[in-house]
């Protein structure tokens, strides 16, 4: 079971476990396949065991007033995924840009690597509107996102208002 906030939260009906919005939502999957997505300014994601998926949804950065621009500092990003399994490679972890421009996703700097492998990689994606998001990855087999390792939906289709 996953939590929002430290509370556990089960998945809404399309198996989406759905963040509370409002400034921070720290999210952290179970052992299984989660559906992460948050809904805050700022949403924090660990999808621990199984191959997660992270929705990035323009919608919410929009809703919510997250810096728009190109941005490498910390209070500058939309999101932070503190656990990326399987970068690079076939299977793992999964995101999927919600309402983003396809093709718009950047690569804007390599962060630190970890004793373990671990490296951060700082991304910026453009919204169907023309506004940039940025979040960081911490991919822990130190690669960056490869192709299979994200998708570009069309708008957002969220029927659930953060409270």
């Amino acid at each position: 079971m996953a939590t929002v906030d430290g509370v556990t939260k089960a998945p809404d009906s399309r198996g989406i476990v759905q963040g509370d919005g409002g400034d921070v939502d720290k999210m952290a999957g179970g052992s299984g396949k989660d559906i992460l997505q948050g809904n805050a300014k700022f949403n924090q994601y660990y999808g621990g065991g199984g191959d997660d998926t992270f929705k990035i949804v323009a919608k919410w950065a929009e809703f919510n007033g997250t810096h728009q621009g190109q941005s490498l500092k910390f209070a500058d990003q939309f999101a932070y995924i503190t656990d990326f399994q399987g970068a690079g490679v076939a299977g793992g972890d999964f995101i999927a840009l919600d309402g983003f421009v396809a093709g718009s996703l950047n690569l804007e700097h390599k962060g630190a690597t970890s004793a373990s492998g671990a490296t951060l990689y700082y991304y910026s994606v453009l919204d169907t509107a023309g506004h940039t998001f940025n979040f960081i990855v911490n991919s822990l087999n130190g690669n960056e996102l490869g192709a299979k390792d994200f998708n570009y939906y069309g708008k957002t289709t969220l029927d659930v208002v953060p409270v």
